[in-house]
């Protein structure tokens, strides 16, 4: 639960997220709402109207404590009781079932039971958006990484002469932490220096957000890589889910750089369509399978290997493949299914390990 400070009064509020949708909820009131990127800038789009709030960022900062600052400022006062309660809460409110997290069956309860569960050093090496690049090279070889161009310990030390005029900023420890410039001339650097330094504050690790525990001891770091784009302007991300050192399904998202656009198209090994939506997105209308679909497969179960569950990130451009990421927590386990029997069939696949 999060909360609006009054003075000294605190009162409980929910953002509820279907897809692209999204509902402010405070006491009996609703607000629906939705954010969009455009141009590095963050706009609202509230009952059909789009606009720009420059200070609510900073308001919302001052006023509004959400669970991961709580999480955050209670860290050294958690016991593993108290984290599995408020994960068992946030599972609640996003999925709308209680979890079993004894006997974990579905997909999504499986991924909450890794995250108080196992604890793999080399979880954390994988998590990290930079660091992986490391494991990556030592197990498929050179040629597999996203080129880096520079990295910073602190967002004040970019040297933008060294950036290109196209290239992509990001910060490694959680999720959607990026910045796309197409055009170095037009990027508002003071802005990209404020964001990016709220991103590498402590509590915006992704493990206080809902104890994603390959996050936690990690250190920030601000890169930037290379831009990639297809010839129709796109960049698909084919992401495989490897159950025991094995491709199990995949999905591919489209149409990330549209707004309210982004689609996830589920396959089998054998590139068959499920018949399911997550996260409320909507199915591609027409996916052709890709060129080195075998290579992907390939080197996913190499990366794999180790782990009871991962699923590891790819890009197909020009003659190649990239690895973008490798991800421990899908969706951060709190992503609906739909039909939802699809969370315990694809749960099915992952065995977890005896602790």
């Amino acid at each position: 639960m999060n909360y609006l400070k009054l003075g000294p009064v605190r009162v409980p509020y929910k953002v509820i997220t279907d897809g692209e949708k999204k509902i402010f909820q405070i006491m009996h009131l609703k607000i629906p709402f939705s954010t969009i990127i455009r141009d590095n800038r963050k706009y609202y789009r509230i009952f059909g109207l789009t606009f720009r709030i420059p200070f609510l960022d900073k308001y919302l900062d001052k006023y509004f404590v959400s669970q991961a600052k709580l999480n955050f400022m209670m860290d050294t006062q958690l016991t593993d009781e108290k984290i599995r309660q408020i994960a068992e809460a946030i599972f609640q409110e996003k999925l709308g079932y209680s979890p079993n997290l004894d006997n974990p069956k579905s997909f999504n309860e499986k991924i909450f039971w890794m995250k108080l569960n196992y604890k793999n050093p080399l979880v954390t090496t994988c998590c990290d958006k930079f660091a992986v690049k490391d494991y990556v090279t030592e197990k498929l070889g050179e040629g597999y990484i996203v080129p880096t161009i520079a990295s910073w310990d602190n967002p004040d030390n970019i040297d933008w002469d060294k950036l290109p005029e196209k290239f992509v900023m990001k910060v490694n420890w959680s999720s959607g932490y990026n910045i796309i410039v197409k055009n170095k001339a037009e990027l508002n650097k003071k802005e990209t220096i404020e964001k990016v330094r709220f991103w590498m504050e402590p509590q915006q690790n992704s493990y206080f957000q809902a104890f994603n525990w390959g996050y936690k001891n990690m250190k920030p770091v601000v890169y930037a890589e290379e831009y990639m784009e297809q010839l129709d302007g796109q960049l698909y991300d084919y992401k495989f889910y490897c159950c025991n050192g094995k491709v199990k399904f995949l999905f591919i998202a489209t149409d990330r750089h549209k707004d309210g656009k982004l689609t996830y198209t589920f396959f089998d090994p054998e590139f068959n369509r499920l018949p399911f939506t997550y996260g409320g997105r909507k199915n591609a209308a027409e996916l052709e399978k890709p060129v080195y679909f075998d290579e992907m497969i390939r080197c996913a179960e190499i990366l794999a290997e180790p782990f009871p569950f991962v699923r590891v990130d790819f890009y197909e451009t020009g003659n190649k493949i990239l690895v973008g990421e490798m991800t421990f927590y899908s969706g951060g386990g709190i992503l609906p299914f739909n039909p939802p029997e699809w969370d315990y069939k694809l749960g099915k696949y992952i065995e977890l390990p005896d602790m």
